[in-house]
């Protein structure tokens, strides 16, 4: 007698989301001030662990800068064209940079028109000029500009630019360098060496008060992450494109609804084979993706640093939904854990999705987690895309899955899910509260992991890692709220 399908009817492999367990408090040896949520992925440290969504009403130059400044980390979307794609990366790897090495330049003879379309296309507020023998002749910057229409046509960059340039030497340190800006009064320094040659640029607003947490790369600037089609581009100008967003970009995170297909790892292994930067794959959710992709897939070791798991969890997401399918972020999380630590422990765990509440993420790094990332908590954030618009007296910005029919109009996010139900949406849209300024938000996202390592005893997050943890039963999870009150009159 077969009971095939009765025992995959009532299979042992329990499905778990963070409302059904709880992590039991455990013995505190040390202080709170003693708590460390540092982590690793790949080469690159961060002081705190977690991830901005690719999503595009969550992660823009302005969020990704924040999250980089503050310790943690912003994937830009990929719902747009690589010519937005290499703006944004570009805008996060010059902010914030002591020194700026690709400087843009202009020759004298060039005409004002010229000079006024590169600050506006590159989103700079100065150039500075070279003359033909190669030496730095000026800097002409947006004050330069005339107000006649017939001089912007007509004149030349050499006719409005400062010609006696106050410059720095190389190796100058950062107090030399506000010293100079302080004294003349400038906002760009360039920095020129004996020859006259250029070597870089300084300018004001990347010399103001250091964020002592941010996530920095070997050469001082803030870390780039950048969301990924797998699907090798197929013109020359696409890949030339590609080539150009690499310079800018640190991890590359492959960005599909359920990576486990050999389209999309065969995808992946033409790109890391054709850019320099790391790789993030995902989303996964079951041990034997994991084991496939660490045994079978011949990633490079170098370059593969971390894997991505969750399907189906998202607040906007509704692939569980309308496929039957999906991977609870704290199921998938233990299942890819495991795999992991079986086959290569180096590979980092990124938990994506299904957050509620701070006390989600210890939770999360409990079953293994190294880092995780949200969209749900930052959509409402002043550093968002989008405006603050008001409904029925509430502040509120727009939230949307990148499964929804808005996201997927734009066009360039239809391979993320099965290109045979381009009809069928996996997500929605709607408003979410403004929640103000992004600062506020990681630091009650922190506190509440830190709260919570404090609880279990665990120091680090290697720590939490050990942490045990137990089913809730249904009036267990009810009993964990606020219960048995009259409510405010």
């Amino acid at each position: 007698m077969t009971d095939y399908y009765r025992k995959k009817a009532f299979t042992d492999e329990f499905i778990t989301t963070f409302d059904d367990v709880l992590i039991l408090p455990g013995y505190t040896n040390f202080k709170p001030s003693e708590v460390d949520t540092s982590t690793t992925l790949g080469k690159y440290f961060f002081n705190i662990p977690i991830i901005s969504a690719a999503m595009d009403t969550v992660t823009e130059q302005e969020m990704a800068i924040k999250m980089a400044l503050l310790g943690g980390l912003g994937v830009l979307h990929r719902n747009c064209s690589y010519e937005k794609q290499l703006k944004m990366v570009r805008a996060v790897k010059r902010a914030r940079s002591f020194v700026i090495d690709d400087v843009a330049t202009i020759g004298p003879n060039e005409p004002i028109f010229k000079a006024k379309y590169m600050m506006e296309n590159y989103g700079i507020s100065g150039l500075v000029v070279i003359g033909d023998n190669n030496k730095v002749c000026g800097i002409f910057t947006k004050r330069d500009l005339p107000y006649l229409e017939e001089e912007l046509k007509e004149k030349q960059v050499k006719d409005f630019m400062t010609q006696d340039v106050i410059s720095i030497k190389p190796n100058a340190s950062r107090n030399d360098a506000l010293r100079v800006l302080f004294e003349h009064r400038k906002e760009k320094l360039p920095i020129i060496d004996d020859d006259g040659t250029l070597k870089g640029l300084i300018t004001k607003k990347d010399l103001k008060p250091e964020f002592p947490l941010a996530s920095k790369d070997e050469e001082g600037r803030l870390l780039c992450a950048l969301a990924l089609s797998p699907k090798f581009p197929k013109s020359p100008q696409a890949q030339s494109m590609l080539k150009e967003i690499d310079k800018y970009t640190d991890i590359f995170f492959i960005d599909v609804a359920e990576y486990y297909k050999i389209d999309d790892i065969q995808g992946t292994k033409k790109l890391m084979d054709f850019l320099e930067a790391d790789f993030v794959v995902g989303n996964i959710g079951t041990y034997e993706a994991a084991e496939h992709i660490l045994t079978e897939c011949d990633f490079s070791d170098e370059k593969l640093i971390g894997i991505k798991v969750g399907m189906g969890s998202g607040s906007i997401c509704t692939t569980s939904i309308q496929t039957g399918v999906g991977a609870p972020t704290m199921f998938a999380t233990a299942q890819v854990a495991d795999a992991i630590k079986d086959y290569n422990p180096k590979v980092k765990l990124i938990a994506d999705g299904g957050f509620k509440n701070p006390g989600d993420l210890p939770k999360a790094f409990s079953v293994g987690a190294d880092m995780i990332m949200t969209g749900h908590f930052f959509a409402g954030c002043t550093e968002s895309p989008g405006y603050v618009d008001t409904i029925q007296g509430r502040k509120v910005k727009i939230y949307r899955g990148m499964g929804s029919k808005e996201a997927r109009a734009a066009n360039f996010i239809l391979d993320r899910y099965s290109l045979e139900s381009k009809s069928l949406p996996e997500g929605v849209s709607d408003y979410v509260p403004f929640v103000g300024d992004l600062s506020g938000v990681i630091l009650a996202l922190n506190e509440g992991l830190k709260n919570g390592m404090i609880y279990v005893g665990a120091k680090n997050l290697s720590s939490l890692k050990k942490a045990k943890i137990g089913m809730v039963s249904a009036v267990g999870q009810s009993e964990q709220k606020p219960h048995d009150l009259l409510g405010k009159f």
